[in-house]
């Protein structure tokens, strides 16, 4: 059985292949372009170039694979790029699709990301292919991101109010996709990813304040605050349109709902905020 990895260079998809190459999978992983796929530390004969937008691309990177995992970044066209891989995989013979979604994916959330996964999932339960849908919460690792402000103000600043979130650990997501990939009982299942507790942003700051032997303040700030500052870092238009709208739904406290469905898979609770936080003060002390 040979996996392959969709969006390997990607979050979640970087931290599967890492996984899948740990338990010694025989795997591949897709790329746009030979000179991206270096840092994924794969051999040669492991990468398959391809491109979402052409099917025969795909259908030539899935030759052999019975098995793909398919991520991919926010883009206006994410429904047209998930209609060219089930296409691709019914043409290739691929037969089972582990397809990261998101927690809440439903056609009346406020945010036009969701509103895309629970269209595109629809797409995956109407192809008739076996699949498996991992619905995750957002990630710890998304405080990456803050790192220089924390550095350098003991500060860090979301347009998330006061809302608690079961914020979950990347690396457990990709260790449920990977348990869907490579074991049996997970065909047609639908995964609720969540940490183990639902914290606001001002806890988790306490958190790494207690942890890094100083004030670290988390600071909320409006949707538009937090756009502006995403296209003044160079993010274009319509993406920091998306994210700020998602994460302006979030502060709505839609997103603090904890599952058991990691440790049910893995058979080992999710990793808990004060184990990602220690291994995070080190960045930002």
């Amino acid at each position: 059985m040979t996996i392959l990895v969709l969006g390997a260079t990607g979050n979640t998809g970087a931290e599967v292949v890492k996984q899948l190459q740990a338990k010694g999978a025989s795997f591949l992983a897709m790329v746009r372009n030979l000179q991206s796929a270096s840092r994924l530390g794969l051999a040669p004969a492991q990468i398959r170039v391809g491109d979402f937008y052409d099917v025969a691309s795909l259908v030539q990177a899935m030759q052999g694979v019975s098995s793909v995992y398919l991520a991919m970044a926010a883009h206006p066209d994410n429904r047209q790029w998930v209609s060219n891989v089930l296409e691709a995989m019914k043409r290739s013979g691929a037969s089972h699709l582990v397809k990261l979604s998101g927690m809440g994916a439903a056609e009346t959330a406020g945010s036009e990301i969701i509103r895309t996964h629970a269209q595109t999932d629809r797409l995956v339960l109407s192809s008739g292919l076996t699949y498996t849908l991992l619905q995750p919460n957002s990630f710890y690792q998304n405080l990456f991101a803050s790192v220089e402000s924390i550095k350098a103000t003991g500060q860090f600043f979301l347009p998330l109010r006061e809302a608690r979130q079961s914020v979950v650990d990347i690396r457990d997501v990709a260790a449920v996709a990977v348990a869907a990939l490579t074991e049996p009982g997970h065909d047609n299942k639908t995964y609720q990813l969540s940490g183990p507790e639902a914290l606001t942003f001002s806890e988790q700051a306490a958190i790494l304040s207690e942890l890094a032997g100083k004030s670290i303040r988390y600071v909320a700030v409006s949707r538009s605050v937090a756009e502006q500052a995403m296209l003044a870092a160079g993010m274009d238009t319509w993406l920091a349109e998306r994210l700020a709208e998602i994460l302006d739904w979030f502060a709505e406290g839609h997103y603090d709902e904890v599952t058991d469905d990691v440790e049910t898979v893995l058979g080992r609770p999710a990793r808990t905020f004060r184990a990602f936080a220690e291994e995070m003060v080190s960045l930002v002390k």
